[in-house]
């Protein structure tokens, strides 16, 4: 995929954070240019240690504790980023986490299900608590909160965390607390599951890699402005599962409008796969899509002549050879397919 735009913002949060303000994009946690010249796999026949086994479990664990947990996981240097906050070191990393989540009391972390690989691992998850504290600028309110995400972990043998990416969307958690959008104060708080998370762990297969390969020419069909090669990859009865809706939107249709709205609100529109790897038949791929916004998009106003974009996971399940489902996690309710 190209990459001849500018280097642009990092991520949009919420529609209450979408403004004039462009921040500068972070870092990237690997070296993009080594990569580009000698392309990783998205399988591999290594397997994951027992303590990298662990980790998720021991992630899910430290965030419900004053964060002590978490900062023995950490590599010293370890990366983290979320929306527009990217920040490196383990006391920066556990700070951030602190903002994100240690406003809530009687705080649980329920995964419902780890993709994992020798070296990676996606954990999708509900968040729970009460907020007892100040949160983005909201007043403690002693109200409850629930809120679906999903948290990308990079492992070391040791167990050890050195990267770190939390992707969900906080105007959610605002209209929870009494703040924002009132269609999203009227949206139901997901269920928290109680019973232990799916576990699916990388087999190395080619299957694997072909089912990366599918989300990959997705994005390049939109980058492309190709619909019907954007469509192609996809199910008759596809179902996107989104964080600001209740159910899953159905069928190619909504996937065709979504697409349209993209290719008129984002001018110069780019997309960039940052990490991409194959779980038996899911794929998990971060990524992002820029450009010129030219138009509203979602719950992101239009501003003239602001850059857009916006970071993404996409959790793909393949069947026969098609994506059947995609469970999409954005901070910014910017890229939801309409019904």
């Amino acid at each position: 995929m190209r990459r001849d735009l500018p280097a642009l913002l990092t991520g949009l949060l919420a529609a209450s954070c979408a403004t004039d303000r462009v921040p500068l994009p972070p870092p990237p946690p690997v070296d993009w240019q080594s990569l580009e010249r000698q392309p990783p796999s998205d399988t591999s026949s290594e397997k994951a240690t027992e303590k990298e086994r662990a980790a998720a479990e021991l992630y899910a664990k430290a965030l419900t504790s004053d964060f002590a947990q978490l900062a023995a996981m950490l590599d010293e240097d370890a990366h983290f980023s979320f929306g527009a906050k990217d920040t490196r070191g383990r006391g920066r990393v556990v700070g951030a986490h602190d903002e994100l989540f240690g406003a809530f009391d009687q705080r649980r972390l329920a995964l419902s299900r780890v993709l994992r690989t020798d070296r990676s691992q996606s954990l999708e998850w509900t968040f729970s608590g009460v907020q007892a504290r100040a949160w983005m600028g909201i007043a403690p309110s002693q109200r409850p909160v629930a809120f679906k995400g999903v948290t990308l972990l990079w492992t070391n043998d040791d167990g050890s965390l050195s990267d770190v990416h939390v992707y969900f969307d906080p105007a959610i958690v605002k209209a929870q607390l009494g703040v924002g959008a009132s269609e999203l104060q009227k949206l139901p708080p997901p269920a928290v599951s109680g019973g232990a998370p799916q576990v699916f762990e990388q087999a190395g297969t080619r299957e694997e890699t072909a089912n990366v390969a599918l989300v990959r020419a997705m994005l390049k069909a939109l980058e492309d402005n190709q619909e019907s090669a954007f469509l192609s990859p996809l199910a008759s009865d596809v179902e996107v599962f989104a964080l600001d809706r209740p159910e899953a939107v159905r069928g190619k249709d909504p996937m065709e409008r979504l697409f349209k709205m993209m290719r008129k609100a984002i001018g110069d529109l780019d997309t960039v796969v940052q990490n991409a790897w194959g779980v038996q038949q899911f794929a998990v791929v971060e990524y992002s899509i820029a450009g010129l916004q030219l138009a509203p998009l979602g719950r992101i106003s239009y501003v003239p002549n602001r850059l857009f974009n916006a970071r993404l996971v996409d959790i793909a399940e393949v069947r026969e050879g098609k994506i059947a489902r995609i469970w999409r996690y954005d901070d910014s309710g910017a890229l939801e397919p309409s019904k």
